[in-house]
Formats: structure tokens, sequence, C-alpha cells
């Protein structure tokens, strides 16, 4: 079973949610591993290397990052994470469109990690754990969205009260989401 958060973070927010996160020891990997990849830890000096929209947080302690070789096409030669076998959470940031709006970002992660019929484990339970810590400081801190369904950021919040800011749900054509109350 997947479980996912869907968020509107500014930079602040999101320095605020690394700043959580680095109480877990998590690392730091891109959707394609260049070979020789050294993961730096998921805090807030590492957010300020991070180029790409999405990343990969890994939970090594509870075992490790299964990846293997791109054998085709232009990422030939890179390695890519297997999602269902890693202590894994994949994370896409919330970032401005072309427009300036606020594009959703998500968190998601494979909780279960086997197929049912399978005699291979599950994932670990302290990776649920990790994923509740995160959800309940997403209740905590965020603020709900209208219509439901998205965390909306203090800062984020805050400028969409103001008219500064407006908030789009990703896809193509993504609806624009208010903060509730």
């Amino acid at each position: 079973m997947a479980a996912t958060l869907h968020y509107f973070l500014l930079p602040e927010d999101e320095r605020a949610l690394f700043r959580q996160l680095a109480r877990h020891g998590l690392t730091v990997y891109p959707e394609l591993v260049p070979p020789g990849w050294v993961a730096p830890r998921a805090d807030e000096a590492a957010l300020a290397g991070l180029e790409g929209a999405a990343w990969y947080l890994a939970a090594e302690r509870l075992g490790p990052v299964v990846v293997h070789p791109v054998k085709r096409g232009p990422d030939k030669g890179m390695l890519a994470i297997e999602e269902v076998p890693s202590p894994v959470l994949h994370y896409e940031r919330s970032l401005r469109n072309e427009e300036g709006e606020l594009v959703a970002g998500r968190l998601w992660v494979d909780l279960e990690g086997a197929d049912a019929a399978t005699s291979e484990p599950g994932k670990p339970y302290a990776l649920r754990r990790l994923f509740e810590d995160v959800h309940s400081w997403c209740r905590k801190t965020l603020r709900r969205s209208d219509p439901k369904g998205f965390w909306v950021g203090p800062r984020a919040a805050e400028a969409w009260k103001r008219g500064t800011l407006v908030l789009r749900e990703a896809g193509h054509r993504g609806r624009t989401v208010g903060v509730w109350k």
C-alpha cells in the first residue's frame, strides 16, 4: 500500500520540513543516481544543493537502497532506484510554473514492499512510523486546503491570503486550490 502527502511549500516551509526530516537520519538520492554518488544527509544544508524537482529520501538504517543500471536510452549508465525493495520516500518539490503559480509537490512511500502472494518480507515497520511522523508534523504545522486533499505551508498560506500567490494542483489542467479558513 502506498501512502501519499500532497502539499504546497515555499522555500521557508521546505526548510522547516527538512529540519523535521534531519531527526531521522535520512539521505538524499537523485531520481537517476550517477555511479559513485555519495548521498548527503537530508537536512537544511543539503536542501540548498538540491537542483532537481524530485529526489529520493532513503532510510538506509532500515535496509540497503537497491539500484539497477539503466541499460538503454539517454540515461544509459546511470543507476535507477528500485522503490519497492528499498526503504525510500519519493519527494517531489513544490515549484513555481511559468506563470508564477506554486505547483503542488508530494511525498510518496510504498509501505508494503512485497506482493501478498510472494514470500518476500515487507517493508520495516519503522518506515511506516517515519511516514506517520511526517504526516503528524503536517497536521500540526501546515494548513488544510480548500478543496481538501492538500497541505499548505504557513508561508504559502500567508502569500495566498495576501493574494500574491496562486496554488495550482499538479497535472496538465490542475485546478486552483485555496486555504481552508
